[in-house]
């Protein structure tokens, strides 16, 4: 009788146990999804901001051919400024995204894989628990991950730039 209670006790322990691992992992899941979720509105808002931006640079250009800026004794096109504002905006958006909300979301992985990696082996009705994280981390890798991230960046960036450079070093006032 007393075996039969030992094993009944240490079963339902485990089954708290699991309840608690479960819980941390949900919490751990809905923190990825949250980080996620606030990296892509950062940088769809932030992207598309930054191309209206750009477009208003074209409309001044376009608009208003011969509106000269004066600066340290030089003269260039209003549209030079704007776009400047365009690429220090994105700037500053990708800093934010890659050194804050990129790091919290890979730190929230991390911390799934190591779930994963703690309880692989923790199986309820046969059904393995764990292991999503680490099967996404697997297909995308953080170098992939980063890759995405600067060509996502890098187009608006270097159309800024080249825009940029024409305007201050080639546009020639009619």
């Amino acid at each position: 009788m007393e075996d039969g209670r030992e094993g009944l006790k240490k079963q339902d322990c485990n089954i708290e146990e699991t309840k608690i691992i479960l819980e941390e992992w949900k919490i751990v899941i809905q923190t990825q999804m949250h980080f996620n979720e606030m990296i892509m509105r950062a940088r769809t808002t932030g992207v598309s901001v930054v191309m209206a931006v750009y477009g208003a640079a074209a409309l001044a250009y376009g608009q208003y051919p011969s509106k000269l800026l004066k600066i340290c004794g030089l003269e260039y096109h209003v549209s030079a400024a704007i776009i400047l504002f365009g690429i220090v905006l994105l700037m500053s958006i990708f800093v934010m995204d890659f050194s804050y909300f990129y790091k919290m979301l890979i730190a929230s992985v991390e911390r799934g894989e190591q779930i994963d990696r703690a309880y692989e082996n923790r199986r309820i009705d046969g059904t393995r628990l764990f292991g999503m994280t680490t099967i996404i981390s697997k297909n995308v890798s953080r170098a992939r991950s980063i890759l995405c991230l600067i060509i996502f960046y890098g187009c608006p960036f270097l159309i800024g730039v080249a825009c940029l450079v024409y305007l201050v070093w080639f546009y020639c006032p009619v």
